[in-house]
């Protein structure tokens, strides 16, 4: 009777230890991992590589991708102006949203550079 209380008791323990060291563990990497994501798409580069093209209002600067993906430019501190109608490698992080607007398609250029002076 005595042996059966026993592994009872150490069977018990262990289960509650068990519970007890993996439940702190879950939480922190589940916090982990949700504030990563949240970062990793705000800071994450994406590299555009096509025409530049002018926009439609005087500052504004477009650009379709091999995949015809198209995104809307934010200059920042490169000069864009200058290549318009330039094949270019854009690298840039996507750019705040505008009065309520989507900040899909937009971004914020880092670094540009010149592939060919023509699109063709």
């Amino acid at each position: 009777m005595f042996v059966l209380r026993a592994k009872v008791f150490v069977s018990l323990s262990a289960l509650i230890l068990c519970a007890l060291l993996s439940a702190p563990a879950t939480r922190v990497l589940s916090q982990t991992q949700n504030k990563g994501g949240a970062d990793e798409h705000s800071q994450k580069d994406v590299t555009v590589t096509g025409c530049l093209q002018k926009g439609a209002s005087d500052g504004e600067f477009n650009i379709a991708g091999t995949d015809g993906t198209s995104y809307e430019l934010v200059a920042g501190k490169v000069a864009l102006k200058d290549h318009v109608g330039h094949k270019v490698t854009i690298t840039g992080k996507a750019a705040k949203a505008e009065d309520g607007a989507a900040p899909a398609g937009r971004l914020e250029v880092t670094n540009l550079k010149v592939v060919s002076t023509s699109c063709s």
